[in-house]
């Protein structure tokens, strides 16, 4: 029977289960959050609202409590995201919160958006007289005595009051201002003009060049305002001289063309604009561009001997160049035309490094440089040639060495081999050879030693060795083991050959041969010397 009945509860929780789940689903497992991107900006701003953890199916957006965006998608991750663009509100900061579909308490996110003051301007260009509307959004709620700014001085009786949103508009007549850009702001005693980022207003018409400053060639933008609709015939000089001419303005006085800067002197020179009748010279004000000197390569890179011809531009009407490489002075000289222009040809000379300054210096102060690249074949690999492929150097070679220094020898044999002195290859039984590379003027070698074939740690390395060999100093120790060698050369503008073959070779401690000698000598001199001293008490007369 109680089998029965825990079959019967078995299969009511297997039917209802998916019903109450179905009915109350659970609470969502990650806490729900959403971002903003960015988090403070003017009125009309596009924001990018991110959520995360959400359990919904669509999410409803709430501006300070009131519904601004509802049926947002939530992905099946509980994700979501939209551009959300910011609604009229005061100034300071305002809730931006996010529920979702689910209805669960903890399914709701909030987050805090700043809005700052800003102005705008309509139109943006206009002639003198113009009536222009400013429009305020974002002031602080009811803020009052608000004053315009134009080109940082405040205008008389510029007193405006904004509304409950912090919005604000007047009216404003262009008087008979400078032609060109100028710009308007707005303050209060509550809003400080640092706040509020000026808007340019543009009086036309108007001819706007950049870049003001370049070398001759320079490509120059020059766009025009506040022209004739479909106005022809609009013409651009240079120190009064037609340089581009024909262009058509657009539908809104609008025009834009670009032009390269003549050859000229060094200094300011004057960018002139005029159109038809209905714009004759005079009336749009002119640019000053300034021509800053310059020299040119070429080529720009070469070797010791290259012919380089140097042209140089926007230097003063016939200046005297003289030239320089790096530091050292150059025998080439030249003289400027009446434009500021001068070509001459200078030979590379000997020199160190790939980088290179050509300076081409004027008798009225001018100057300008270049950069030069010296380029040279990277040197060939160097070959070995001592130790030589499997060599074996020892520690202890030398039967002359033992002979002579037989004590010295144990005392230092004793100590090997009981290692408290690590013994290593004596200086005069290291010396690493190679052959010089071709033209090996300015050549240096870098040599690794390393055990076994293990270059990424070598136990010796050396650079900057001029010569093609390299003995062991008393600091450069190899004990006994296994190890390889290689040698790489390094030109005087730092090209590198590749690595040469490698070649292996062996320390010992000593050959048998030295071994032999090294036990047998010592003990054939205390023999000697017993024997002496028992032929000397045979031999001795009785008292």
């Amino acid at each position: 029977m109680r089998i029965k009945d825990l079959f019967v509860a078995l299969a009511l929780v297997t039917i209802l289960l998916p019903l109450i789940l179905l009915v109350f689903p659970p609470a969502p497992v990650h806490a729900t959050s959403i971002t903003l991107n960015p988090a403070s900006s003017t009125v009309g701003t596009s924001v990018l609202i991110s959520g995360e953890g959400f359990a919904g199916h669509l999410a409803t957006i709430y501006w300070d409590g009131q519904v601004v965006v509802t049926d947002v998608p939530i992905s099946e991750t509980g994700k979501l995201t939209y551009n959300l663009n910011v609604p009229h509100a005061c100034k300071g900061d305002h809730i931006i919160r996010v529920n979702d579909d689910s209805h669960w308490a903890s399914s709701t996110a909030s987050v805090t958006f700043t809005v700052l003051p800003q102005i705008e301007v309509r139109p943006r260009i206009g002639r003198a007289w113009t009536n222009i509307v400013i429009i305020g959004n974002g002031f602080a709620t009811y803020e009052k005595d608000i004053k315009i700014t134009w080109d940082g001085n405040v205008l008389v009786g510029s007193s405006i009051a904004a509304d409950k949103l912090g919005k604000w508009s007047t009216n404003l007549d262009i008087t008979d201002t400078t032609k060109g850009e100028h710009f308007i702001g707005a303050f209060s005693s509550v809003t400080d003009a640092a706040e509020v980022a000026e808007v340019m207003f543009i009086v036309s018409p108007l001819a706007k060049v950049e870049p003001v400053s370049g070398s001759v060639g320079t490509e120059i933008t020059i766009n025009g305002f506040g022209f004739r609709i479909g106005e022809d015939g609009i013409t651009i000089t240079y120190d009064g001289e037609i340089i581009k001419c024909n262009i058509v303005a657009e539908a809104d006085g609008s025009w834009s063309t670009t032009l390269d800067i003549p050859a000229s002197t060094q200094g300011y020179h004057t960018i002139g604009v005029f159109g038809s009748s209905f714009t004759p010279k005079g009336v749009v004000p002119s640019t000053d561009f300034e021509v800053i000197p310059q020299i040119e390569p070429q080529p720009a890179s070469g070797s010791k001997g290259t012919q380089v011809t140097i042209t140089g531009t926007g230097f003063a009407k016939d200046e005297a160049i003289t030239f320089t490489f790096d530091t050292m002075t150059l025998d080439t000289a030249a003289t400027t035309d009446d434009t500021g222009t001068f070509s001459a040809i200078l030979e590379v000379p000997q020199s160190k490094g790939k980088e290179h300054t050509i300076t081409a210096t004027g008798s009225d102060g001018n100057s300008a440089q270049a950069i030069f690249i010296t380029e040279k074949t990277p040197p060939s690999a160097p070959q070995l040639l001592s130790p030589e492929q499997g060599a074996k150097l020892e520690i202890f070679d030398s039967v002359g060495d033992v002979v002579l220094g037989t004590a010295k020898y144990l005392i230092r044999i004793v100590d090997y081999l009981r290692g408290s002195k690590q013994e290593g290859l004596w200086p005069a039984l290291a010396t690493f050879d190679w052959s010089e590379v071709a033209d090996s003027n300015g050549i240096s070698y870098i040599l690794q030693v390393a055990r076994a074939n293990d270059f990424s740690s070598p136990v010796l390395a050396r650079e900057g060795l001029v010569s093609p060999d390299y003995t062991l100093s008393e600091e450069d120790i190899l004990t006994s083991g296994s190890y390889s060698w290689r040698i790489k050369a390094v030109d005087d503008v730092g090209n590198e050959s590749p690595w040469s073959a490698v070649w292996k070779f062996e320390v010992i401690s000593m050959s048998s041969q030295v071994l032999i000698l090294s036990s047998i000598i010592p003990v054939l001199f205390i023999a000697v010397l017993i024997f002496g001293i028992l032929t000397w008490r045979v031999n001795r007369p009785n008292p």
